[in-house]
């Protein structure tokens, strides 16, 4: 299935006509023959609207969106894989470098730039994505703030895409949003003050990057760049090595580690080393499986090697985190 749009979030509609589906009260249930699962619109007036999804299909989805070149009037923030799905079943660690990794993320794109992802069958997706007007925009950020990249994004008068991991504490909020039980007098303003919290939360990460020039992006390097991070990503067992990326992407060593750090807000080997602790961390708490486990399936041949790099970047040693994680 391939669905084209043309704006930040302008989806559900397009979405229910390829899947015969039905939108009622701002929600399309996915009809049984597609997948299952839902997407639920907010529209909050002229500055801001929300969608969250959360489905798994029974064919392949493209949807390609389309950059606007003359459309300065929205930032588009994609908060992916990011909360608790209630289609969750259970995960086979087997299988982790032949699968897709469901990488929980956020990218705050500048709504010139285009932009694919690709869904695939049987594959659970989830997702709360929010557009939001630039002139409402600046109202939200302290003029007095002095950092490039939120100066970048309030400006918008370049292209731009930052990514980060998710922290905790949006994880939290992007549940809180998935689950909510609130009365329908109260919704509007309820989402609302929370999709603020998101953002706001996001531009606390991106205020802990190193405070630079950020360079404007051509779609061609966005694209090179990703397929570096899928490569990296998909062999967490194997340290990626800067000159053989360099080739791959047929990019300079020196523009490779600038457009990556510039994307990610960090080198290639650091966030090589945070992805594959987080990965660590996800399969000690939801698949139970041992330290040496986790320790020999992430490549580490040195047990109390992987133990110190767990604690630097979880905060905790990994004994502990397990213990932690079987009681809650």
């Amino acid at each position: 299935m391939e669905l084209k749009i043309k704006n930040g979030i302008g989806l559900m509609e397009g979405f229910a006509n390829i899947v015969n589906g039905k939108v009622e009260k701002g929600k399309l249930i996915i009809p049984k023959q597609y997948g299952k699962g839902y997407i639920r619109g907010f529209y909050f007036g002229p500055t801001m609207k929300m969608m969250i999804q959360d489905y798994e299909l029974k064919s392949d989805l493209l949807v390609k969106r389309k950059g606007q070149a003359n459309d300065e009037a929205n930032v588009i923030f994609f908060f992916n894989n990011i909360f608790k799905s209630n289609l969750t079943k259970e995960y086979n660690a087997t299988k982790l470098n032949s699968e897709k990794v469901q990488i929980p993320s956020v990218q705050v794109v500048s709504s010139n730039i285009d932009s694919e992802k690709f869904i695939e069958s049987t594959i659970k997706y989830n997702s709360i994505n929010i557009a939001i007007s630039i002139s409402y925009l600046k109202e939200l950020i302290n003029s007095e703030l002095d950092n490039e990249i939120l100066k970048t994004i309030a400006e918008h008068n370049q292209s731009f895409l930052f990514e980060e991991l998710v922290s905790p504490a949006i994880q939290k909020v992007a549940n809180e949003i998935a689950n909510a039980k609130i009365q329908p007098g109260l919704q509007q303003f309820y989402f609302k003050l929370k999709a603020e919290e998101l953002i706001c939360l996001l531009f606390e990460e991106l205020l802990k990057r190193e405070n630079v020039n950020v360079a404007s992006l051509n779609v061609n390097d966005v694209e090179i760049i990703y397929k570096i991070r899928d490569h990296i990503i998909h062999k967490l067992n194997e340290p990626p090595v800067i000159s053989d990326l360099a080739k791959m992407a047929g990019f300079s060593e020196s523009k490779l580690k600038r457009i990556f750090k510039q994307i990610f807000g960090n080198s290639i080997f650091n966030y090589y080393q945070s992805f594959r602790m987080q990965e660590a961390a996800r399969l000690l708490k939801e698949q139970k499986l041992t330290v040496s486990e986790v320790g020999y399936h992430m490549g580490f041949s040195n047990l109390s090697h992987f133990g110190k790099l767990f604690e630097e970047h979880i905060g905790m040693k990994p004994k502990r985190y397990s213990s932690l994680a079987i009681h809650h």
